[in-house]
């Protein structure tokens, strides 16, 4: 169950008299109909800031035996009314479905609301056993849950729960959404098995090693899924082992002391953490990871301390064969500095701006922080340890109206291309912003051309360069009356488009998006364009 922020209620004043509004309704079980009694419902404001005279963040009750709630001395604003319960899927107010979001209340002064019904759906389980080669239990087996979530626009395995197999190799794994699945197990590799020799590893459901060959679980509300069974499959694992070298220098003081670690993830697009496997490097700069299976891996290695994070990653081929002899050198990174100008010479406040450098290949998990600098008074900035790597420049916190026109390096366009960082500084950069942005406002209508609430709203770019890079991209949610606005916008084709209910980042998705081309408003923005654009819904079953 979520936790729920609870203050103390509005002061004396604000909860009393004419003003006071009320809602009642009922929570009810959205399979069966039948009522739930002791569900928590809370009201929460979220147009105003919690302060020494407004200090009313949520009411809370519960539901009596009928399923029935009442809150009482609500002053006017805008509210999300939900409901929890154990065995149960958060639910909200105005919900469509048992993944979708909750409608915005807008609750007038006196209003008396009686009719505001939550139906919640039962949470889903997966359970089953996992069992080896001969049919006998895999005691203590890690066993996840993995769904395909968008991240960057690129489908990826990511975690949805998980446990371990108890003396039976039974599982059971609740609280699960409706959605599709995929239960994936891991064993502990076996220490005293000789290098190269088979051993288990990680396994899909039904019984395969193959991400691609796996067979998904498809969750309804409130299912309850057993004898999903995985038969772990043995499969040639070997050990990869090498050195790192260190060469970050030790910081003085009681902070001086230095951790080296190294990560194997695969290379693969969509893995995720699946197959990620970690081990600690010895006082002379050995490490050894067991148990790796064929495949593209990125290794990293990590050094921390000092109050400082650095790493490096190089990519290694496992076959058949043990790896070994890997070498990777630690070394300090090296400034890159850069200034800050405003197109025109105008004047501007730049003391929130922010520089950041991401890498461009996370390598399925970002093991050392981004890089990031604010601006000096003069608009300069310096990163002063950047690790060899590929980097996206990213420039935030814009003052209002401003978009960056462009980053440069000497004669490199950074702005399309990023920065490549091999151990020297590279030419100083040069960020040129413009306070000459583009503005797309607009209504998402829905089939009867009424105003479409609570839809999502995304700015799709079209210039194939900048379809893979987030910063394109905006999104946002139609107000009351079905309107949006896109502000701060980089000159450039775009297609704005409105989902009843999609997932966050499939826009991204070139696959995703081609079968509703046709839905989009084209946006052609230029510099200090003001466009206006009417978006029709693209609804669910539409879908």
């Amino acid at each position: 169950m979520h936790a729920i922020l609870l203050l103390p209620l509005a002061l004396k004043g604000q909860t009393g008299g004419d003003d006071a509004a009320s809602i009642s309704g009922s929570v009810t079980n959205a399979l069966s109909g039948e009522p739930l009694r002791r569900a928590l419902v809370y009201l929460r404001r979220i147009d105003a800031t919690p302060s020494a005279t407004n200090v009313q963040v949520s009411k809370t009750t519960y539901t009596d035996a009928a399923g029935r709630f009442t809150i009482e001395g609500i002053t006017p604003g805008k509210y999300r009314l939900s409901a929890e319960r154990s065995g149960f899927l958060t639910a909200s107010y105005g919900q469509r479905s048992a993944t979708g979001s909750g409608a915005l209340m807008t609750i007038d002064a006196g209003q008396k609301m009686n009719d505001a019904a939550m139906r919640m759906s039962p949470h889903g389980v997966i359970a089953g056993r996992v069992l080896d080669e001969d049919g006998e239990p895999v005691v203590s087996a890690n066993v996840q849950v993995m769904r395909q979530q968008y991240v960057q626009g690129k489908k990826q395995l990511s975690g949805a729960g998980g446990g371990s197999t108890n003396d039976l190799g039974e599982y059971r794994i609740f609280g699960l959404r409706p959605g599709r699945y995929y239960v994936t197990v891991t064993n502990r590799g076996n220490p005293m098995l000789p290098d190269g020799e088979d051993d288990y590893v990680t396994t899909f459901f039904p019984r395969t090693t193959d991400p691609s060959a796996a067979v998904p679980v498809d969750v309804t509300p409130g299912a309850q899924l057993r004898n999903i069974d995985v038969a772990m499959r043995k499969m040639r694992a070997v050990t990869v082992t090498g050195r790192v070298s260190n060469e970050i220098p030790a910081s003085s003081g009681a902070d001086g002391s230095q951790r080296m670690s190294v990560m194997l993830a695969p290379r693969a697009a969509g893995m995720g953490s699946v197959n990620t496997r970690g081990a600690s490097v010895t006082p002379q700069g050995t490490f050894e990871i067991r148990s790796v299976t064929p495949g593209s891996y990125w290794l990293t290695a990590v050094v921390m301390g000092g109050g400082r994070t650095i790493a490096t990653k190089s990519a290694v081929q496992v076959g058949s064969s043990p790896v070994e002899g890997i070498s990777l050198a630690v070394r300090p990174g090296v400034p890159v500095a850069g200034k800050v100008k405003v197109d025109g010479d105008l004047p501007a406040n730049l003391e929130r701006v922010r520089i950041s450098m991401a890498p461009d290949e996370m390598g399925g998990v970002q093991f050392a922080p981004v890089p990031a600098s604010q601006l000096k008074a003069d608009g300069s900035f310096q990163f002063d340890e950047v690790g060899s790597d590929r980097y996206t420049v990213g420039v935030t916190n814009l003052p209002d109206g401003f978009f960056v026109k462009t980053i440069r390096s000497a004669n490199l366009d950074l702005l399309a291309s990023g920065i490549e960082i091999a151990g020297q500084s590279p030419a100083p950069l040069e960020v040129v912003i413009s306070p000459n942005s583009g503005q797309v406002t607009g209504t998402v209508v829905d089939k009867g051309q009424k105003p479409a609430i609570q839809a999502t709203v995304v700015l799709v770019p079209q210039d194939k360069a900048r379809r893979d890079k987030p910063q394109y991209y905006r999104t946002t949610t139609s107000a009351l009356n079905g309107s949006f606005t896109f502000r701060d916008l980089v000159p450039g084709e775009y297609r704005v488009y409105a989902w009843d209910e999609v997932e966050y980042g499939a826009w991204m998705e070139p696959d995703f998006v081609k079968p509703f081309e046709s839905r989009g408003e084209a946006a052609n923005v230029g510099e200090g364009a003001r466009l206006t654009v009417q978006v029709n819904l693209i609804s669910a079953d539409g879908q």
